[in-house]
């Protein structure tokens, strides 16, 4: 995987478990950059980590976020794709994703992990098939997807949190059938009492965003068309936040009238945005009965900068 073979990342995640042991308690304890060490949410809060994006992740950026989890206190991680450069990797990270037992897990699919290299079109039903026995409907992430053609589900979360995560990799678009079920996933959701905050995830980014076009925009007229589709539906149901990843840096801004983020920050070479965009993190979700708050969570340790390649 990029510079570093599964095995010696293998060796530097030992080595940086090792030197994060040891040491008593301290009246201040401090995280490994100085600051203060994390703690979990306040009383009546939920906390959720969400991210995505950790191919060639040469400074173990997933791993310091699944640490990171634990002593945050989350509830769950949602990943939002693109675990490794390609298809056949994805043990590697299956591995990794033991040190974030026994949370739970919910993955959205990405592109690198149903065409080779990120946009060969090969074996895609294959791989796809791949994802779901190795990451869905066990422990971990008990859920199983709605459709047979798309990575597609939802789930409800601790805190009044219905989570869904939708497929904009397998094909160009959504497909009026993902559509259908989004709209009828949403209905029901909306109608049940318990239900406080809707979270909708995808790889892709919306098209016509405001900050890139390397996004639903790329696949063409007909999915520019989809994602349209896909915003007012949502707009109608009050979705209350969408995020995505694919572009590997951070943003936030506003599509229709719902809170956005683009968040491809766990590892892979970011993009050439700039110190305000282009950060290795992850997003600290709290929710509670009335309220949405998301900070964002700097990775301490030194970026990884790189050209990507046009199939992010």
């Amino acid at each position: 995987m990029g510079a570093f073979s599964p095995s010696i990342r293998a060796l530097c995640f030992f080595a940086v478990m090792l030197l994060g042991c040891g040491g008593g308690p301290t009246p201040a304890p401090k995280a490994s950059d100085g600051s203060p060490a994390p703690t979990g949410p306040p009383t009546g809060t939920h906390r959720y980590i969400i991210g995505g994006d950790s191919r060639d992740d040469r400074a173990n950026v997933v791993l310091w976020a699944f640490r990171q989890a634990h002593a945050r206190g989350a509830s769950a991680f949602i990943f939002l794709g693109d675990m490794e450069l390609t298809p056949e990797l994805a043990g590697h990270f299956s591995d990794e994703l033991r040190i974030l037992d026994p949370l739970p897990f919910f993955p959205v699919v990405g592109n690198h992990e149903v065409k080779m290299f990120g946009g060969l079109d090969i074996r895609t039903r294959h791989s796809k098939k791949k994802f779901r026995a190795r990451f869905l409907d066990n422990a971990r992430t008990p859920v199983k997807s709605s459709l047979p053609h798309a990575v597609v589900y939802s789930v409800d979360l601790p805190g009044g949190v219905h989570f869904i995560a939708l497929d904009n990799v397998s094909q160009k678009g959504f497909s009026q059938e993902q559509l259908d079920w989004l709209e009828k996933d949403l209905v029901s959701a909306r109608g049940t009492a318990a239900t406080t905050h809707v979270i909708v995830g995808m790889h892709k980014p919306l098209a016509n965003n405001p900050v890139t076009r390397h996004s639903m925009d790329d696949d063409g007229e007909a999915a520019v068309k989809d994602s349209t589709a896909a915003l007012e539906i949502m707009m109608r149901h009050r979705v209350s936040l969408i995020v995505a990843s694919h572009l590997h840096q951070f943003s936030r801004f506003v599509q229709g009238d719902i809170p956005s983020y683009i968040t491809g920050g766990l590892g892979a070479p970011l993009t050439d945005s700039g110190p305000e965009h282009a950060f290795h993190h992850f997003l600290q979700v709290d929710v509670t009965d009335d309220s949405l708050r998301v900070d964002v969570v700097r990775f301490p340790g030194v970026p990884v900068t790189g050209a990507s390649d046009p199939d992010d």
